[in-house]
């Protein structure tokens, strides 16, 4: 077996840093090795989670690795992520990537350019749910399909508990744009480009959020009619609500993304795939599976950053396909402006 790759890890302020460094400890082909941020006692904490060192300078961080991972602030990842391309590193980009399309797609642009693999940190496209809906479109299991339905949110406390990330403009863009992302990417990755969106916000006095509180918006994929809904302000915790319906002329899958669970019926059956792993009216079993689920995602995620490093396989979702999600995102919030 070949040695581990090296990986410096640069910003290690986003929400799912650790998790996202968990994955590469646990993994017999990657070692933390570096770690760089702005905040220098938020990396030293970091590194040493990890047994890893911390530095002062973007070049020291760099010096000696075989990949990046940048999972600090929107507003640092654009230029940690040229960095690392600029040192012809394979680099991990944790969602959002920047603050806007443009930012991104330069980055992109960059490592297209000079032959570099990038990997988007979308892990919810990694849920058995999403695969099974990928696999019941590919094999034309659903027929036709004329009308999509996601759902996407923030869970209300969130604000309380996760303010100093959520509700710093200089940071997060919007709500949408900084959760909702995820279902974006995976409506994308499930039905291709959309087209034409349409959409209405709201706002609530004196609201925490950088901007809506709710958004629904409606766009076409191909002959079909795609809607995605989402709040900053839901009552359920992270992800439990997350997923979709999708409606085809010979079979409807509704699915969710944690716990995975989908059904899929037809004119004479009704059948689960995958059955959810647990009893969904326990919420003490479901909040336990439901980290477990998170924590797989997130190895599924750096295995395949790690084949996409050597050689393996093609990227995922690449820093391309991450500016196209934004992208997306921004015509959207450009609609319900107008």
């Amino acid at each position: 077996m070949s040695a581990p790759l090296r990986l410096a890890f640069l910003g290690v302020t986003h929400p799912h840093a650790r998790a996202w460094a968990d994955a590469a400890h646990e993994n017999d082909e990657t070692r933390i090795v570096t770690v760089h941020d702005p905040d220098a006692e938020a990396g030293e904490r970091f590194a040493s989670g990890y047994g890893a060192a911390a530095c002062g300078s973007l070049e020291d961080a760099l010096d000696g690795v075989d990949a990046v991972v940048v999972d600090g602030r929107n507003d640092e990842a654009a230029a940690f992520a040229t960095a690392g391309i600029e040192h012809r590193l394979p680099t991990f980009i944790e969602k959002t990537g920047a603050r806007t399309a443009a930012e991104l797609a330069d980055v992109a642009s960059l490592a297209e350019r000079m032959g570099v693999a990038t990997q988007m940190g979308y892990f919810i496209r990694y849920s058995d749910a999403v695969v099974t809906a990928a696999d019941a479109i590919a094999r034309g299991r659903l027929g036709t399909i004329s009308l999509a339905r996601f759902h996407s949110a923030i869970p209300h406390q969130a604000w309380a508990t996760m303010g100093s990330w959520f509700a710093d403009s200089t940071n997060v863009v919007t709500p949408f744009m900084e959760a909702g992302c995820h279902l974006v990417d995976m409506v994308r990755h499930l039905l291709g480009e959309p087209t034409e969106p349409t959409a209405t916000t709201v706002r609530w006095d004196g609201t925490p959020s950088p901007g809506e509180d709710a958004i629904g918006t409606t766009m076409r994929c191909g002959d079909a009619v795609i809607t995605i809904d989402f709040t900053a302000h839901e009552a359920l915790p992270w992800n439990i609500s997350w997923g979709g319906e999708i409606f085809g002329t010979e079979a409807t899958l509704r699915f969710g993304v944690t716990p995975a669970r989908s059904s899929i019926r037809d004119s004479g059956s009704y059948e689960l795939v995958p059955r959810a792993a647990v009893d969904l009216r326990d919420g003490e079993q479901v909040q336990a599976e439901m980290s477990r689920e998170n924590t797989e995602l997130m190895r599924r995620g750096m295995r395949a950053f790690v084949d996409v490093v050597r050689g393996r396989a093609a990227s995922p979702v690449d820093a391309r396909s991450g500016a196209q999600t934004l992208r997306l995102i921004e015509d959207v919030l450009a609609a319900a402006r107008r």
